[in-house]
């Protein structure tokens, strides 16, 4: 018992550090979880595809009907569609997937330390040692950090550690060529591309650098002459294990790379002059959470190991540097988009295994065996170190860390000439390591807290209630046509409520998602100019917008206060009185709202206009258009534009009023600064029209201040001009709003952020929006979708079409959908400029729209295909002795066992 104590010591050390950090750093301050990307993506999404696993018993769905007006899924697939840490949640419908996510997060943190931990010490390192680096690794800046942030980041880490004790039993000394074993590493990396196939790429080449280290090293170990014939004839075996786990995650890598070829994204011009010439980023290697992490050790480490005289630690040492220093690699694994140094966060492992490696080095100094390293030449390294710092902040690039490297840095070489004057006393590495913890975990502590990034208990309590979804199951579950649903709070709930679905039959407008539908971003940000209240361009938000929720089918809206508009609805249809948990809830805040006056999501119409002539139409004008018009390519037939081509401002801007809004020319100041801005009177036939009234408000914002944002609120809807530096630079120069107006309201309250701009081109409009007509106005035909067949990639219904015309819908047009009308295949048009819709008799229809998610049918294939390449690891595996004798010999299955499950 004592001595299975004292080898468990580590790992019970380990893991009660890894609790006590993420209390010191998370715990204390909120749940295990954080603001905006965790609270509205990574938590949620999740949730959606467990959702619709309930609903269609299907594991590989092909549409997300309910998120962006209706988009392919393998938009989303990047937020773990197929990731096998959130599958078995599947089996655990009553358990909140949220609660479910953290509870993974931590779990998997502490797998990667203790995986670190024991690959360290098969490698033969002392106690001391594997503990040392592995609490370094644990303290590193991404770790933590992203376990609950971006937690794809570093939630694969415990198969790459897997990977690469695979690459250590691959290359098992004294093993034959045909008896690899190699099941071990083709899982890691088939369970490493499912949980996060961008950081796979990463992680694969780190397996590569790994391995071609190994086999150099088992090579000078059995004293094997390096040829070139035999290192491509080993790589060829070593590359089928690739082969078979990426063939294997075909379901999940081919849909998906046809999803991100379409990728709405920032993109940065790179000269291939610049890719190519190496560039030294010490934040790439130190303390960032957006890179590597570690401390300046890591770096001397990798320096030493540069100098040293063996050829496998010299390749090693001249792979990694090479990697991490010629920006064409951080470019080519960031998919040629940009060169970020999140992509160089699989590299960890590594560094910490050369950290490891010249630790050890550093215990057998002057003349023992094993050693290359001598004085002075290993104080060589650590002045490198400083000089690279040096250098890296004369150029400005260490930002806001050069304080804690140059600290860091001259405390490392003061120990460094510690370690030597004691050395021949105590030999003991720990007097490097020490200073490294202390400082990253200072540094830890400080960087948690700064970035505030921790979700607040009661903010998460209260955006995750489930009185909420049961207010919007009851609304949907009582509406029998075919409308969206959405919640509007502040602005922290709508940023955490983005992509969050609380029933399926629950459709949303609003996506945020690093791959979205391009057409559709393009019609809010460009034809309707949406509001954006956030920084970042790719939360695109439920909207204030009276005109675009009439248009997308916002039918009803959850809100804790009055939406204008909407009235209260007292009792949804299909509402449980005798509901126990409904009784204790009567007096939430939240309630439902419903205007009837939308567009259905789905309609048939003749009532169309050219979509040339649309496009001549000017602010607001464009909007109000789509509220009289349905808008479509090409104009023909019995029902061809009522306009005869004669559509103009005139037409689709009748009942619109311009006004002349008196707006501050000049902001300067340090805080917010509140207006109250008069608003003329009414017009008589204003007055006299039926509807509600709005305010349409357009000006131009020049920043004189760039490197600071710019808000601006018009009756609290808000609009923000990101910072010219932020990376997601939203480019929202042109702040337009659709302010819905009170009856006997002469003024609007508008707040000028701080900052320092002008408000320049100022156009202001008054208008009724037109009263919804039983018949003969734009919704002519209601579809009537059927509830039992309208589910995952289909939506199913009927339609009676009082005329020939379009049917319309709401849904982003994509060319990969199928249309049957009464059985028969229709050809699918782009109208209203980006949605989907086809032409359409008169008389009573059967409609069945199918979404095919292109790759889907090849991955399958591809995967099947892996699955054989797979079973002809594991028959290597079996047979690793040859394939002399039994195919299967019962001696060598049992060491298969016991190598791969017992141990």
């Amino acid at each position: 018992m004592r001595r299975l104590l004292r080898r468990a010591q580590g790992t019970l050390l380990l893991g009660s550090l890894t609790l006590g950090l993420c209390y010191l750093y998370c715990f204390q301050y909120g749940v295990f979880g954080a603001k905006v990307d965790w609270i509205s993506q990574h938590s949620v999404l999740p949730d959606y595809f467990r959702q619709q696993f309930y609903e269609t018993g299907e594991l590989f769905p092909e549409f997300a009907a309910n998120i962006g007006g209706g988009q392919n899924i393998y938009n989303f697939s990047y937020y773990g569609l197929y990731n096998p840490l959130f599958l078995p949640s599947y089996l655990l419908p009553s358990v909140k997937m949220s609660d479910y996510m953290m509870a993974v997060q931590f779990l998997c943190l502490t797998a990667s330390v203790l995986l670190m931990y024991w690959w360290l010490k098969k490698k033969g390192f002392s106690e001391k040692i594997c503990v040392g680096v592995s609490v370094l690794f644990l303290l590193s800046g991404p770790l933590i950090f992203h376990s609950y942030n971006q937690i794809m980041f570093v939630n694969y880490m415990p198969f790459l550690l897997t990977g690469l004790l695979g690459v250590d039993r691959y290359f098992k000394k004294n093993k034959k060529a045909v008896g690899r074993q190699g099941g071990m590493l083709t899982t890691g990396i088939f369970l490493m591309i499912m949980t996060s196939f961008y950081f796979s790429i990463g992680g694969m080449l780190v397996l590569v650098i790994y391995g071609v280290h190994r086999w150099l090293m088992v090579c000078d170990e059995g004293q094997e002459k390096v040829t070139v014939k035999a290192f491509l004839a080993e790589g060829i075996r070593f590359a089928f294990h690739f082969l078979a786990a990426v063939m294997l995650s075909g379901i999940l890598l081919v849909p998906a790379a046809f999803a991100l070829t379409g990728r709405e994204g920032t993109e940065t011009a790179v000269r291939l002059k610049e890719l190519l010439i190496p560039e030294i980023s010490m934040t790439r290697f130190c303390y960032s959470p957006y890179g590597i992490g570690m401390a300046s050790i890591a770096v001397t480490a990798l320096i030493a190991l540069l100098l040293r005289g063996k050829c496998c630690e010299r390749v090693l040492a001249v792979s990694c540097v090479t990697v991490l220093t010629v920006p064409v690699f951080a470019y080519l694994l960031n998919g040629g988009l940009y060169v970020r140094d999140k992509v160089m966060i699989p590299f960890l492992p590594l560094l910490c295994y050369i950290l490891a490696y010249y630790l050890e080095g550093l215990e057998h100094m002057e003349g023992k065996e094993g050693s290359n390293y001598r004085f002075p030449e290993g104080l060589l390294p650590y002045v490198l170190t400083i000089g690279l710092i040096y250098m890296s902040r004369r150029q400005g690039d260490l930002g806001d860390y050069w304080k804690p490297l140059i600290l860091d840095s001259i405390v490392m070489l003061v120990s460094f000439l510690i370690f030597m004057l004691c050395r021949r006393r105590w030999g003991n590495s720990m007097i490097l390591l020490t200073p490294a913890v202390l400082m990253l975990g200072v540094f830890g502590y400080a960087c948690h807290t700064q970035a505030d990034r921790m979700l607040d208990r009661k903010f998460y309590s209260e955006v995750t209630d489930a009185d909420i979804g049961e207010q919007i199951s009851k609304v949907t579950g009582g509406e029998e046509g075919f409308y969206r649903t959405e919640q509007l709070g502040n602005a922290d709930e709508n940023a955490a409520n983005l992509n969050r679905i609380w029933d399926m039959g629950q459709y949303i407008s609003s996506i945020y998602s690093s791959s979205c539908h391009g057409g559709y971003q393009k019609f809010r940000k460009e034809t309707f100019q949406l509001e954006e209240p956030f920084r970042n361009f790719l939360m695109q938000s439920a909207v204030h917008n009276p005109v675009y929720q009439r248009f997308m089918g916002v039918k009803y809206v959850l809100s804790r206060t009055e939406v204008p508009g909407y009235d209260a609805v007292k009792q949804c249809a299909g509402q449980n009185e005798g509901n126990a948990r409904a009784d204790k809830k009567k007096d939430s805040e939240w309630k439902v709202y419903e205007n009837d006056q939308v567009s259905p999501i789905a309609y048939a119409t003749d009532r169309v206009i050219n979509e040339e002539a649309y496009r001549r139409l000017e602010f607001p004008c464009n909007q109000l258009a789509l509220l009289k018009y349905a808008v479509v390519q090409e104009t023909a037939g019995a029902w061809s534009s009522r306009d005869d081509g004669d559509f103009s401002d005139d037409k689709a801007g009748e009942g619109v009023n311009r006004i002349q809004l008196d707006l501050p020319e000049t902001i300067d100041s340090d805080t917010d600064e509140k207006f109250r801005i008069d608003l003329p009177d009414p017009q008589q036939n204003e007055e006299e029209r039926e509807g509600e009234k709005v305010l349409f408000l357009q000006f131009r914002i020049e920043n004189l201040k760039p490197s600071t944002d710019v808000a601006v609120w018009a009756e609290g809807i808000r609009n923000k001009l990101t910072a010219r530096n932020h990376f997601y630079y939203n480019e929202n120069m042109e702040f337009t709003y659709a302010v819905p107006l009170q009856d006997n309201q002469h003024t609007i309250e508008m707040t000028f952020g701080k900052g320092h701009y002008e408000i320049r081109n100022v156009r202001a409009y008054t208008s009724v929006l037109p009263v919804r007509e039983e018949k003969g106005g734009l919704y002519q035909s209601e579809f009537q979708a059927d509830r039992e067949k309208t589910k995952g990639n289909r939506i199913e219904g009927t339609i009676d079409a009082e005329s020939p015309g379009y049917f319309i819908t709401t849904i982003p047009y994509d060319e990969n959908f199928e249309i049957l009308a009464d059985g028969k295949r229709v050809e699918a048009e782009v109208v209203n400029t980006a949605f989907l819709g086809f032409e359409i008799e008169a008389g009573k229809h059967e409609i069945s729209i199918v979404y095919h998610a292109p790759g889907v049918k090849a991955g399958k294939m591809m995967s099947i295909a892996g699955v054989l390449m797979m079973l002809a690891v594991i028959a290597f595996d079996i047979a690793s002795g040859g394939f002399k004798g039994k195919f299967f010999p019962l001696p060598r299955f049992k060491i298969f066992i016991q190598n791969n499950i017992v141990n």
